[in-house]
């Protein structure tokens, strides 16, 4: 009896994505830029046009050669969705060109009506000339907001019930008090992550929230020492929190018993020779001390050496509170610096895990 050769090549019916049903192809293109998808369409006869039903968009203005064919790609995705609704509406657009704010608006407001979820805009110019639409604080489908280099306005009303992601990057504040009654007003709030810019009209920023589990917050170091920037953070269920900041001069964190992870690098704007200065100021003092209050019932801690410096200053002056439920310590610092260690170790009884990072 005569076997047969086993083929090397594997069956047509071994493509298993081919034999996914049409949904399953979609919720996968939905995680791809839709460049990449719509390049999809040569693969196979049945995927011609399949990816024209994407209910998500993530397009980048670069890509195209013509900005008009940008636009027109968007306003055809926005068309071919009129009724629907879609999941994501993703945009990197380039607001340099004079239609653009106009443009970027009449989308937002397009997409809001048709029940987006995860909004994301971005300004490769990063000038914050592009105002955002105000139907942003009322589109009552949105699950997550993104918005990078642009301005935000004061919102006259807030209705975000399923709002859980909020991330903002050197964006503009038009009024002191909007991105505070942003987060306030978001009952459903889990995720705020703020990267900040000097200048960005927001002196005070108070983050009050009852659903709240992680914030963090970026600031690069700035020459402006004379102004007073404060940060002020009421978030019971918090459980993480990331500070990296040269600017902010008062952090006031309040009401944090569940507080398990921080990460913390901030010098509360003090220059060295600042600091030497003010070492028997008694309310820099008090706000040092309240800050490790705040945070003392954390359980894994990252700190970087700047702000141990500031810490072994002050505990000449002021007692540390006690970390009594720390457990993982991790201390990011030059070798000269080594010896201000002891000093925090001292109040961190618990303490089973250091783990120092030598910076270089």
């Amino acid at each position: 009896r005569v076997k047969r050769a086993r083929s090397t090549n594997p069956p047509s019916e071994v493509d298993r994505l081919s034999s996914l049903p049409d949904c399953l192809i979609l919720q996968v293109f939905l995680n791809l830029p839709t460049k990449d998808v719509v390049k999809t369409s040569v693969l196979s006869t049945r995927w011609t046009t399949l990816w024209k039903d994407v209910p998500g968009l993530d397009l980048d203005t670069e890509d195209f050669n013509i900005h008009e064919t940008f636009v027109s790609f968007v306003d055809n995705f926005l068309e071919r969705n009129r009724g629907l609704s879609i999941h994501r509406f993703k945009l990197t657009y380039d607001s340099s060109y004079a239609e653009e704010p106009g443009l970027v608006n009449r989308w937002v407001d397009t997409a809001a009506r048709l029940k987006v979820e995860h909004l994301d805009l971005s300004d490769v110019v990063c000038d914050q000339d592009l105002m955002m639409n105000p139907t942003v604080y009322t589109c009552s489908s949105l699950v997550s907001l993104r918005l990078v280099g642009m301005s935000l306005p004061s919102p006259e009303r807030v209705s975000l019930p399923f709002l859980k992601d909020i991330v903002l990057i050197v964006v503009e504040y038009t009024n002191r008090w909007a991105l505070e009654k942003l987060i306030s007003q978001c009952p459903v709030l889990e995720n705020v992550s703020i990267d900040r810019i000097y200048g960005d009209g927001m002196p005070i920023l108070r983050v009050r929230s009852q659903s709240l589990l992680s914030f963090m917050h970026y600031w690069d170091k700035n020459d402006d020492y004379e102004k007073d920037r404060i940060v002020e953070i009421d978030a019971p269920m918090l459980k993480y929190l990331r500070i990296s900041d040269g600017g902010t001069t008062s952090f006031i964190i309040k009401n944090q018993p569940s507080l398990v992870e921080a990460d913390i690098e901030t010098v509360f704007n003090l220059t060295n020779e600042r600091r030497l200065q003010v070492a028997n100021e008694i309310q820099k003092r008090d706000m040092v001390r309240d800050f490790l209050v705040g945070i003392s019932k954390v359980k894994d801690l990252t700190i970087a050496s700047s702000t141990l410096e500031v810490i072994y200053d002050y505990a000449r002056y002021v007692q540390l509170p006690v970390f009594r439920n720390l457990y993982t310590l991790c201390v990011r610092f030059n070798s000269y610096m080594l010896e201000m260690l002891p000093v925090f170790l001292e109040v961190c009884p618990n303490l089973k895990t250091l783990v120092v990072v030598r910076i270089i």
